[in-house]
């Protein structure tokens, strides 16, 4: 569904574009611009530190226990916000989009227990699934390629993540085939883990898009890299079992940093022009 979306999208920004190769762009300097965002965003944590609640064995030393951490384009969330901007110039203007984000991230563990003396063995393989709500309040320089009504940009500068919700749950089943079935496995309850998430997190921002301006209004479609200056995980609280999943499922988060993809359309409206 998100595929034909997003194909709908760039035959519309096509279209567009033939239409306004020839015509000259409306006047931007000096004027505010007003409007909606929605858009999609693709999440990969950057490791840098495992935790584990297991120590390896020298019998188990062979085999690794770490986190398989899903790939990007398997952590999908949604964005939605306000858009606001002033051009200083036809080409330069600043801007924010405040919005909400959520960003989800997942991975595999699996555990496997023999019974040395009575005999028998148990398999156990869990997939995590994590998701964070934030408040994202970002400030852009952005510079214009082009002064027509299609208007290809640049854009880069700094974002302020506010963590203010963060879940966990966990499906399981009972043989190490590196996938589980969510359809088929067993979930357990969805528990809070926001006490396991730095609040405040700074995300440096850079990124490219095409505009298409009206006397009455303005579409652009962009996409961000955003990447988290600061841990996501508070140190404090690592071990701290709020979930009730480090009993449970020996489970505990690594230190790592995420990484954002977002790929957003704005619908923007001028306002009024300084004086």
């Amino acid at each position: 569904m998100r595929k034909h979306w997003l194909t709908l999208v760039l035959i519309v920004f096509a279209s567009l574009y033939s239409l306004g190769q020839s015509r000259k762009h409306q006047y931007r300097k000096d004027r505010y611009f007003f409007g909606i965002q929605l858009g999609t965003g693709f999440t990969q944590p950057i490791i840098g530190e495992r935790y584990s609640l297991l120590q390896a064995t020298p019998e188990s030393a062979n085999k690794t226990y770490d986190k398989q951490y899903g790939h990007l384009f398997q952590n999908s969330g949604g964005i939605y916000g306000l858009h606001g901007s002033f051009a200083f110039t036809k080409l330069f203007s600043v801007l924010t989009q405040p919005c909400f984000q959520t960003q989800r991230y997942s991975y595999l563990t699996n555990y496997h227990w023999a019974d040395t003396i009575l005999g028998g063995e148990l398999y156990k393989e869990l997939l995590h699934r994590q998701k964070i709500a934030n408040l994202r309040i970002p400030v852009l320089a952005r510079m214009d390629f082009s002064a027509r009504r299609f208007s290809p940009y640049v854009q880069a500068g700094l974002s302020l993540d506010i963590a203010y919700f963060a879940s966990q749950i966990i499906y399981s089943d009972n043989y190490i085939d590196y996938q589980v079935d969510r359809k088929t496995a067993n979930p357990s309850t969805l528990a809070e883990m926001t006490p396991h998430v730095n609040k405040v997190n700074v995300y440096a921002v850079g990124g490219a898009g095409c505009t298409y301006y009206r006397e009455q209004f303005a579409v652009s479609l962009s996409g961000n890299i955003r990447y988290g200056l600061r841990s996501s995980i508070n140190d404090q609280n690592r071990y701290a079992d709020y979930t009730g999943f480090a009993t449970e499922f020996l489970d505990v988060q690594d230190q790592f940093n995420l990484l954002n993809l977002d790929l957003m359309v704005t619908v923007m409206v001028p306002i009024h022009k300084k004086w």
